[in-house]
């Protein structure tokens, strides 16, 4: 067994404020990373103001912020004023609040990298556009550190996003331990935001914004940060400069529409890294670490307050081959990345804070500037133990939310789309209230049946398809099972979801999705659209009952319901059902050879055995539940998704008979299905399997021959 050696301490690492190495052509990134890291600047003759962060590194990237787009630079103005104005109103004063301010401008620094078409995206987020957007506070860490600004500034831009209950962060961060700057910033943020025309709402008044934020005291947001400004808002009014940001210009010079532009590549380089890599640190040439990105924290287990401006990479970066073997001295990335000029990857091990090696591939590059001259190194670092592979889970979460066949949402994901998009009506209070689209292919099955069922899996990824072709304002395509698939229309009313249900049906209709002239797919479609009663599934349950009308009706056609026509039962919308009403229930008289007392104890086993909900119970009726109900109304392939409703009733006195010297009761059992279920044998089947269980608890029989037996 190989004993753990003594590792490399990175003693190789650049000394001294710049190191002349071989004159080749800086790469890209190299080139991109050194003017991040030049953000710093000279601190030399900082003043006041610098030691939160550099009035250069300021300037520079409020330009960056402007070039992007002024309506942040104006936002961002409004929320400084909104934040120290309450912060006074807490006790903030003298480099408190210019920390304060500098984060407020700064908060959306990271926007800068972001595409318009993601950041001003009338919809919802699709989930990988969230997760871009998701990296943006990362990001604003990384340029903060880069400046070379006070750790609060970094820290308040960072928790900013943070919620009060500690819920965004697995309840690891909660209430106090929150910075305190950050709970007003989120304020602030939220209520500018409220208060300003968004690309997908009109703005709201004062009193409809405020009353948003404390419906979220306590959860969201701080009550206390709330109630600080509403007594500001009392004293001061608007504050003139609200107004004042809300109107001013300002027109970029040439030379500073280069400049920010220059930056602007910067960014969208780092949100590249964030994106692909687990982690990576950029080092002066006296090996003080300048920038170390969340994903070093985690990779490494050291903070960026920890290591940040520390003197020597050796202390806190240690290598040893895979292997586990010592470093030589001509093997160090840095020392061959520094004499080379040259990038250096390496498959290495480093050490974790707790002493645990980790492999890792470092790509070391020396950060070289227009003269050839060495200012400093990065490494880019990425987990090659399989622990964090990005690229790995990113395909795993692909595969868990996608259809195997199709490649459009699977139900998981629609469930959970379902429920993010409802919550999110519900934050609006139902603004812009979203729409369900449900369709089911007809005569799939004799598609299957005529043609084989390779062509039939070959008609479901063109439905697929044509669906996701069709739709384009980001509305979501899932296969909720079968042949039925689910269209989720971010705020989109009825009536307007009607319509592209009708624009998917022809077009469904028109398509060639089986070779034969003989044989023609189209589709039935149902649509609804959430209410301000319902909960997350009610809108797509109604979808499906629509759906159930338009196949009722003929198939080829689409129908629309509201919460008031289903309490109505419109005669005109649904027609009798093929099934008599009796067909789906089954009444049935057990004799069980037992006390009436003993009875109820029996049934109890019942219950546990199989998992049943009880509802009321007396010492004449018992009534319970089998089974769950799955997202939509439905009955499922199996018995734990066919859910019945049982309802025993106990007979007395007048309905006990004798029979021999045994004492039989009579149990009057009725079942009824909860949900739609198609076909009156598959009802039959579940009662027979219900009902052969109460038997065997009960030790009872049938009064007489009966269907059910």
């Amino acid at each position: 067994m190989q004993t753990e050696q003594t590792p490399v301490h990175q003693d190789q690492a650049p000394r001294g404020p710049v190191y002349p190495v071989q004159a080749t052509h800086p790469m890209n990134s190299s080139r991109l990373l050194l003017e991040l890291m030049q953000l710093g600047g000279d601190r030399t003759s900082a003043g006041s103001f610098d030691s939160v962060i550099l009035r250069s590194a300021m300037r520079s990237l409020m330009l960056s912020l402007q070039y992007r787009d002024p309506g942040i630079v104006h936002h961002a103005r409004r929320v400084a004023a909104l934040s120290v104005g309450v912060a006074e109103q807490l006790g903030w004063d003298g480099r408190d609040l210019q920390i304060l301010e500098a984060a407020c401008l700064l908060h959306d620094i990271g926007k800068v990298g972001i595409p318009d078409i993601i950041l001003h995206k009338p919809g919802r987020l699709a989930p990988d556009e969230a997760e871009l957007m998701g990296l943006l506070y990362r990001l604003a860490g990384d340029v903060l550190q880069a400046c070379g600004a006070d750790s609060n500034v970094v820290q308040i831009v960072t928790q900013s996003q943070y919620h009060y209950n500690g819920a965004t962060h697995d309840f690891s961060v909660i209430g106090s331990d929150v910075h305190q700057g950050a709970r007003i910033l989120a304020v602030a943020d939220a209520y500018d935001s409220l208060v300003t025309s968004q690309v997908f709402r009109d703005a709201r008044s004062h009193d409809e914004a405020m009353d948003v934020l404390q419906r979220g005291a306590g959860s969201q947001y701080d009550g206390n940060v709330i109630s600080a400004m509403t007594r500001w808002f009392e004293f001061e009014q608007i504050p003139s400069e609200l107004q004042q940001a809300r109107h001013d210009q300002y027109q970029l010079s040439p030379e500073e529409i280069i400049e920010a532009g220059s930056l602007s590549h910067v960014f969208s380089y780092l949100y590249l890294l964030e994106s692909l890599y687990h982690g990576f640190y950029i080092a002066s040439t006296d090996g003080r670490v300048q920038v170390w990105n969340h994903g070093c924290e985690e990779l490494i287990g050291i903070s960026h307050d920890q290591i940040i401006g520390q003197p020597g990479l050796g202390g806190h970066i240690q290598y040893r081959k895979q292997s586990g073997q010592d470093l030589g001295i001509n093997e160090c990335p840095i020392r061959l990345a520094i004499e080379t000029g040259r990038t250096q990857s390496s498959e290495l091990q480093v050490r974790r804070a707790d002493g645990d090696w980790l492999s890792v591939e470092v790509q070391t590059l020396p950060l070289i500037d227009a003269a050839g001259q060495l200012q400093g190194v990065a490494e880019i670092f990425r987990d090659a133990s399989g622990g964090r592979e990005k690229g790995h889970y990113r395909d795993l979460r692909l595969m868990a939310s996608r259809d195997a066949l199709t490649h459009v949402a699977n139900r998981g994901e629609l469930k959970k789309r379902l429920d993010l998009e409802y919550n999110d009506c519900k934050e609006r209070e139902f603004e812009s209230p979203f729409s369900i689209i449900f369709l089911d292919v007809d005569h799939f099955k004799k598609c299957n049946d005529t043609y084989g069922h390779a062509a039939g899996d070959e008609v479901l990824i063109s439905v697929a398809r044509l669906l996701q072709h069709e739709m384009y304002s980001g509305e979501l395509v899932a296969r909720y099972g079968g042949e039925e698939f689910v269209v989720l229309c971010p705020e989109t009313p009825l009536d307007d979801a009607y319509q592209k249900a009708e624009r998917l049906r022809k077009a469904l209709e028109k398509a060639t999705v089986v070779k034969s002239d003989e044989f023609k797919i189209t589709a039935s479609f149902g649509v609804s659209q959430l209410e301000p009663t319902d909960e997350a599934d009610d809108v797509l349950q109604r979808a499906d009952k629509a759906l159930y009308v338009s196949k009722h009706q003929g198939r080829n056609r689409t129908s629309k319901i509201t919460s008031e026509q289903l309490r109505k039962h419109d005669p005109e919308m649904v027609k009798p059902s093929l099934a008599k009403p009796d067909e789906f229930v089954c009444d049935v008289v057990l004799k069980a050879c037992m006390a009436a007392d003993m009875i109820v104890y029996k049934l109890k086993a019942f219950v546990d055995g199989n998992g049943a909900k009880l509802g009321k119970v007396n010492a004449k009726s018992v009534e319970m539940r089998l089974g769950t109900r799955g997202l939509l109304s439905g009955w499922g392939k199996t018995a734990d998704k066919q859910p019945v409703d049982i309802k025993l009733e106990i007979g007395d006195s007048r309905t006990t008979t004798q029979r021999g010297a045994n004492r039989l009761v009579e149990i009057h059992v009725r079942i009824t299905p909860i949900g739609r279920v198609r076909k009156v044998d598959v009802f039959k089947t579940r009662c027979r399997c219900v009902l052969k269980d109460l038997r065997q608890y009960l030790a009872a029989d049938f009064d007489d021959m009966s269907e059910w037996g």
